[in-house]
């Protein structure tokens, strides 16, 4: 059995809010998202920060239209700041305004786990590509020189092969002397080091 999304079947409403987001899904934009957002979520009666009589402006879901303070990452819930999603999510399922808005309605609740559902697909995706770029900031072929171990760049300038990966990654380097370069270019000291007496 199909449900018709233009009739008055309970789940009419799901079903043409599911496809709509399939629709701006396909755009795969931030604004697009928003959009849905924007176009699917019913309004909350109440905000976190009035029904809790909170004034923490620094809290990301204060003075938010929005409204779904569960769906915000860094809230500042009983003046603590919660970590992301995935992590305050059993925490927002407790909070009175959430069981208010979302479990006392069945409709409500049904629309409410979709929009959670995909507010985390969509909150992992945005983690993905952002590795995903991570990834790609050194990928392919470099060309290195095979005598002093430069890196040629993209114009056509040679560099150290620490300046390139800092500029092109987020690593970071310390320096220091391999055994075979301290006997080749500072033989001296590598002799105090091998006649060092054993501690």
């Amino acid at each position: 059995m199909t449900v018709d999304s233009n009739n008055d079947h309970p789940y009419s409403d799901v079903l043409r809010n599911l496809r709509t987001f399939i629709e701006f899904s396909l755009q795969a934009d931030e604004k697009s998202w928003s959009e849905w957002i924007a176009a699917t979520a019913k309004s909350l009666p109440n905000k976190c920060w009035e029904k809790k009589q909170c004034h923490e402006a620094n809290c990301p879901a204060y003075n938010n239209e929005c409204g779904r303070c569960w769906l915000i990452a860094g809230t500042m819930c009983g003046g603590d700041v919660q970590g992301k999603f995935a992590k305050k999510y059993l925490t927002c399922v407790d909070c009175d305004v959430f069981q208010e808005f979302v479990l006392k309605h069945p409709g409500n609740e049904m629309q409410e786990h979709i929009l959670i559902l995909i507010h985390s697909l969509r909150s992992k995706q945005l983690e993905l590509k952002e590795a995903l770029n991570e990834v790609k900031t050194l990928s392919g072929i470099i060309p290195i020189c095979m005598s002093c171990k430069k890196i040629r760049d993209d114009k056509d300038y040679w560099n150290q092969l620490e300046v390139y990966i800092s500029e092109h990654t987020d690593a970071r380097f310390s320096h220091g002397i391999c055994p075979d370069c301290l006997k080749r270019d500072h033989p001296r000291l590598f002799e105090r080091r091998d006649n060092k007496p054993d501690v």
